[in-house]
């Protein structure tokens, strides 16, 4: 799904200037807002005044003043995801509203705190035309905001009558604070900024503790293992120590008065120093763990991300666990660690599984793409290498001196497995090294929950995009490559579907909508079972939203189309499992033309259900939808559990969708998001929110315009292939990729199939709890309390991602399952 407008609240506001329709003079070049007196605060507003604040602080890039922002943390009740600063025009706040005349509207950004994400600016004229760009919050840093006057007009705005200028930080858990100050209009670009620069080094070393942080850094390598010996390893990672302790007493001496461009390899210093010791400290665990070893295998979750570069990553140890029921996937992962060394063709295979034929057991490296974060992410997000791919494809790699490596280990136990603990043994080679083991050992327990979703799927995947970035011209290869996906989805927990039913890419300009071929229905039914299928996109694209007397000529063609359609799958035997969707966020005189469309849909095809994502927060009450439509679809962030139980009351379901709008603190799938965020979100959270399905716009998002210069992700450990999608934000309507086989799995994706099996879990617990009355009451209550799941998830917006507790609490369903039925 897309969300339409700015994400920051849009805020009407009829200034007397600009209600008298005054136009201003054109500024002449330089400073105009430097937030001097309080009265230059009068006029800005702040998205949430319970938490938010403006004030005038001493700590300028120029002048005697700025203004500091301190944003509101993100748990606060009726908390948006950012929180932003409006300064209208007409005001105090933004005196100058005429920037014509100008190449640049520039101002500075600094943040004293160590939090590092990105921003959003948006600037409206008086026709509602707007414009925004993305900024970086970096931790402890300085950013000059540059506006291109010729980009912001390219983009419709009328430069000359500026309605507001608007920017955003997004929550933390904790209270944000940024400066802003020097708002000016120069003439020339580049043009010099050192001046702001060296004010806002002073400001910030005066702001920040760079003494505690170096101190605590200089306590933390202290505390590194001395333990090691006189090996070479030993050796290189003692030299790694003693490096670290004369670059943390180097940047200690600098410490003092500085220019800015002193202060910036000073900070990024710092902030590496702050990234280098707990790596140090994983590599040298890993040598502690094997001393006689040439590198170091650990073991880290698989709801977690190991970065290659950079981050440090939690070790679960050398010798893992996993808890599975019969029939169900769970992964680790292990990561190879070099000894401060170049490892070459390391190789990991797995050489022995126990139980002949209980548990399968493959590993492949996973590779990672390069991700830089977007506003939407609104939440701090590494910029950088960042994992993801599964490289099944890929049978050895090279693992530099200074990367962390990491393998996915996926096991998966039969429907049939006899109760009990199994080891999985997996190597790991390296060219001249010795050969590592590591052991999992996976716990079945002997209970099985459905195989089949519970949780129902409605999501978009497009065969066009296949056959187009492949180069699949042959109709009958086209055929056997989309059954390929087909089947690669259904293992993955989707039900082969499309919600946007065209044989093109329905991005393209004028797409084609068809029914959904019975054929296709057919292949489905008879290779995964059939739940349901969506008959036909209702295309309100095809309507004039100010011509609603064209409106019934549409709805006309569409029921002919559907009522051909609904014969062939009456003849076939699957008309019971046909629905429609349409009105994709369809709002304002769409509403009406979506009650006119489903009216006629429902008076064709009495039992149709039709699906649909309009904008109806009340589902159906307000708009008079109610009893035409059967499933609502909202926003993950506008999903209202109470109006969600009032829908169900009277007979229609309720499920929720995320996307590019559904940033931190609600759960995503984006590139660099914790792994469990997918997991949660489909397992315990939808469970808990009582939805009965998930929708999604699309699971392969691979347009050739956005990947020309690398279509595959077939290259090395370290694709170049682009994770940007729409607007940007990486893995957004992307869950898997592209490989040179065919599809390839994610993280992601991993992630998000252990959490519809953890949803059959709860569903699985509360069939058996409701069909035990004889049930003793702590045990009873004990379950009642997991399939609450208050442990891991409060609601939509708060939950854990700490994969420890989640672990603890999905053995406890497992225990309690057990429990309930009588096998313990």
């Amino acid at each position: 799904m897309r969300k339409t407008g700015l994400l920051l609240m849009a805020i009407t506001l009829v200034v007397g200037g600009l209600q008298a329709g005054a136009a201003q003079a054109a500024a002449p070049a330089g400073v105009f807002q430097d937030f001097e007196t309080d009265a230059d605060l009068q006029g800005a507003t702040v998205t949430l005044p319970q938490v938010d604040r403006i004030e005038r602080s001493a700590d300028p890039t120029h002048g005697d003043s700025g203004l500091k922002f301190t944003v509101g943390p993100s748990n606060t009740p009726g908390a948006s995801a950012s929180s932003g600063i409006n300064l209208y025009a007409g005001t105090p706040s933004l005196p100058v509203s005429d920037w014509s005349g100008h190449t640049v509207l520039g101002f500075d950004f600094f943040t004293e705190q160590d939090y590092t994400t990105v921003g959003r600016i948006t600037v409206r004229d008086q026709s509602n035309k707007a414009w925004g760009m993305d900024y970086p919050i970096r931790a402890r840093d300085w950013t000059p905001i540059t506006l291109r006057m010729s980009t912001i007009a390219a983009a419709g705005v009328d430069i000359t009558r500026i309605a507001y200028l608007s920017f955003s930080m997004p929550r933390a858990k904790t209270p944000v604070i940024g400066h802003y100050d020097a708002f000016r209009l120069v003439d020339s670009y580049p043009y010099d900024q050192t001046p702001y620069g060296d004010k806002a080094a002073a400001q910030l070393l005066r702001l920040v503790d760079f003494n505690g942080v170096l101190t605590k850094l200089a306590e933390q390598i202290e505390g590194l293992d001395r333990s090691l010996g006189h090996e070479p390893a030993d050796e290189r990672l003692k030299a790694q120590v003693r490096a670290a302790e004369a670059q943390c007493a180097e940047l200690r001496q600098k410490l003092g008065p500085m220019t800015y461009a002193q202060y910036q390899p000073f900070n990024a210093g710092v902030t590496a120093l702050q990234r280098t010791v707990p790596r140090l400290a994983n590599t040298i665990q890993a040598r502690a763990h094997d001393r006689r070893a040439d590198f170091g295998v650990e073991s880290a979750d698989s709801m977690a991300l190991v970065y290659p570069k950079d981050l440090p990553f939690t070790s679960t140890g050398t010798a893992p666990t996993v808890s599975l029921t019969r029939g169900e996937y769970e992964n680790v992962q292990a990561v190879v660690l070099p000894f401060a060394e170049p490892l070459t063709g390391v190789q990991a295979r797995v050489t022995s599984v126990s139980g002949k034929g209980a548990l399968q057991a493959t590993v492949a490296p996973v590779g990672s793409l390069n991700v830089t974060p977007t506003n939407v992410y609104h939440r701090p997000t590494y910029a950088g290498w960042t994992p993801d791919p599964i490289r099944d494809d890929l049978t050895s790699v090279d693992v530099p001196a200074d990367t962390f490596q990491p393998y996915w280990i996926r096991l998966k136990a039969a429907a049939t497995a006899a109760p009990g603990t199994y080891h999985v043994t997996v190597a790991f080679s390296a060219a001249g090294k010795r050969t590592r083991t590591m052991t999992v050992a996976a716990k079945v327990w002997p209970v099985a929950a459905p195989d089949a979703p519970k949780l129902n799927t409605t999501f978009q995947f497009t065969p066009a995009i296949v056959n187009d970035i492949y180069g699949i011209t042959d109709p009958a290869a086209q055929e056997a490559t989309k059954h390929q996906y087909w089947s690669f989805l259904h293992d993955y927990k989707i039900e082969p579907d499309q919600l946007y039913t065209c044989a093109c890419i329905p991005s393209n300009a004028n797409p084609v909508i068809v029914p959904t071929p019975v054929e296709d229905v057919l292949y489905i039914r008879d290779h995964y079972g059939l739940r349901d299928f969506n008959a036909f996109y209702l295309w309100a694209g095809l309507l004039n939203p100010s011509k609603p007397e064209t409106w019934q000529a549409q709805i006309d063609t569409w029921i002919a189309q559907l009522r051909t359609a609904m014969d062939s799958y009456r003849a076939a035997g699957v008309d019971k499992y046909a629905y429609v969707y349409g009105f994709d966020e369809a709002n304002g005189p769409l509403l009406q033309a979506a009650k006119q469309t489903f009216a006629a849909v429902k008076e064709a095809f009495p039992d149709l259900p039709i699906l649909t994502t309009l904008r109806d927060n009340s589902m159906g009450v307000d708009t008079g939808l109610a009893g035409l439509v059967d499933v609502w679809v909202p926003q993950q962030d506008l999903y209202n559990q109470q109006v969600a139980e009032r829908t169900r009351a009277r007979g229609d379901q309720a499920w929720w969708y995320p996307d590019i709008a559904t940033g931190s603190p609600l759960p995503n799938w984006f590139n660099g998001y914790p792994p469990i965020d997918a997991r949660t979100l489909v397992g315990p959270m939808s469970y808990k929110a009582g939805v009965e399905g998930i929708l999604y716009y699309a699971t392969n998002r691979w347009l050739r315009s956005d990947h020309a210069n690398q279509l595959l992700v077939n290259d090395g450990i370290l694709s170049a292939w682009r994770a940007a999608t729409f607007n940007g934000t990486a893995g957004d309507g992307s869950m898997f990729y592209p490989g040179p086989n065919g599809p390839m799995a994610s993280i992601r994706l991993e992630n998000f199939r252990d959490g519809m099996e953890d949803y059959n879990l709860l569903w699985q617990l509360q069939h058996d709890v409701q069909s035990n009355p004889q049930l003793p009451a702590p045990l009873k209550a004990h379950a009642a309390k997991l399939l609450a799941a208050d442990a891991v998830v409060t609601d939509q917006r708060t939950f854990t991602e700490d994969p420890a507790r989640y672990r603890a609490w999905r053995t406890d369903v497992i225990a309690t399952l057990t429990a309930v039925r009588g096998l313990e």
